[in-house]
């Protein structure tokens, strides 16, 4: 959930419950308001009424408004309450409000109730509440609109430095610019970000600078050694080592193919090959398997494709060569003399499938760096890996799995 929102949402939450405590506490406090009004209404009406008896001790009153009767009681009080009437007219009980007294008037005592009708009171109540309760509701819908207009503009410079953020690439090899907000915390968070950031690009520059220096370094002593090892199997007077140079000669080629590889694949990762193009896969496979078909013949691999569909994907001519090759090679150098080899092209999807006796022991760390389902095999073990980063970085996603005695690797565009 968004910052704004579950701001909103706490707001709008508080502020309900803040309303409904205020409505009851208004509602009970004009209630009380209303009730000692009415009180010293009634307390002047008893006073009237003492008048009127003292002066008149037979006057008739009439209930329910007022009722008098002589009493024997002789101890004097006053309590005031609610009851409830029933009104004949109405045919219903109505609420009134009412004084109870014992006076002593001219040395008798009278037994005096006095009441008053709360309708009224109680509609003017109902209508004080539902104007208070309008009001507080008007008043809050203009609270949170001018609240969430007013988050959002101070939150505007956040988001927009947010969005160059999410655009920072370090392969790009540009400070980052924020602007400046006007709001101590916000500009704290730049400098803090701005910081790290610089350190960032600082040190892949000099990650970079250091793995292109010992790459470049190693390639020249390893083509030396390569060739004058080449010179040597070649000389008739060393053929009592020429097992050993062999193994050498091996080793080193293993190596140079290793750097290489390191090479290719941490350009990848910087993304060195990045580009707009579209690439036709179904193009580049149909040329990947023109170049491996000798490879094929001599493994007397049998070849089936479904080619019906192009296949387009936004990436790099150059890598997607790179993509096939890699997946090609790995299935023919992992089939067995007489197997067969499928490739299948649908409109968004590639599977290149090869017979195999079992299934891969650790699948799972197939496209691992330097990992190998064979350890006998020659492979540097990076080839899938590669695979793997190019899917990657251009939103491909790419699976294995064993089915029906093949090994199949597919790749969908998403």
């Amino acid at each position: 959930m968004k910052l704004l929102s579950k701001l909103t949402k706490q707001y709008i939450a508080w502020s309900l419950l803040v309303m409904v405590v205020s409505g009851i506490f208004i509602y009970f406090l004009l209630s009380l308001i209303i009730n000692h009004q009415m009180d010293e209404r009634l307390t002047e009406n008893l006073q009237s009424v003492e008048k009127q008896l003292a002066q008149y001790p037979e006057t008739t009153f009439f209930d329910p408004v007022a009722h008098v009767e002589k009493t024997e009681n002789t101890k004097e009080s006053i309590v005031f309450s609610d009851t409830l009437i029933f009104n004949e007219g109405e045919q219903e009980l109505e609420d009134y409000r009412q004084i109870n007294a014992v006076k002593n008037i001219g040395g008798q005592y009278y037994h005096i109730i006095l009441r008053k009708s709360q309708i009224e009171s109680e509609d003017f109540l109902a209508t004080l509440a539902i104007v208070t309760l309008l009001s507080m509701l008007l008043l809050w819908l203009i609270l949170i609109l001018f609240t969430r207009k007013l988050a959002k503009s101070l939150w505007q410079p956040f988001f927009s430095n947010l969005e160059q953020l999410k655009k920072f690439s370090v392969a790009e090899q540009k400070m980052l610019q924020l602007d400046d907000t006007g709001i101590f915390e916000f500009d704290q968070l730049n400098v803090v970000v701005k910081v790290l950031t610089d350190q960032i690009l600082n040190e892949f520059k000099n990650q970079k600078q250091f793995s292109e220096d010992v790459s470049h370094e190693l390639q020249t002593p390893l083509a030396i050694i390569s060739s004058r090892l080449e010179n040597l199997l070649g000389n008739p007077d060393l053929n009592d080592y020429s097992e050993s140079l062999r193994s050498i000669y091996s080793s080193v080629q293993r190596l140079s193919k290793l750097n290489k590889a390191m090479i290719l694949l941490r350009k990848i990762e910087n993304s060195q090959f990045e580009s707009n193009d579209v690439t036709n896969l179904k193009t580049v496979v149909n040329e990947k398997l023109e170049e491996f078909s000798e490879l094929l013949m001599l493994k007397e691999l049998h070849l089936e494709t479904q080619l019906a569909d192009d296949m387009m994907i936004e990436v790099s001519p150059m890598l997607t060569e790179i993509l096939i090759n890699n997946l090609l090679s790995n299935s023919i150098n992992h089939t067995e003399k007489g197997g067969r080899i499928t490739v299948e092209i649908s409109k968004n999807k590639l599977q290149i499938k090869n017979t195999g006796v079992a299934q891969i022991a650790e699948p799972d760390k197939l496209f691992n760096r330097f990992y190998k389902g064979n350890p006998a095999s020659k492979s540097v073990g990076l080839g899938l890996a590669i695979v793997k980063k190019i899917c990657e970085l251009h939103h491909l996603e790419i699976s294995y799995h064993f089915v029906d005695n093949q090994h199949c690797f597919e790749i969908v565009s998403k």
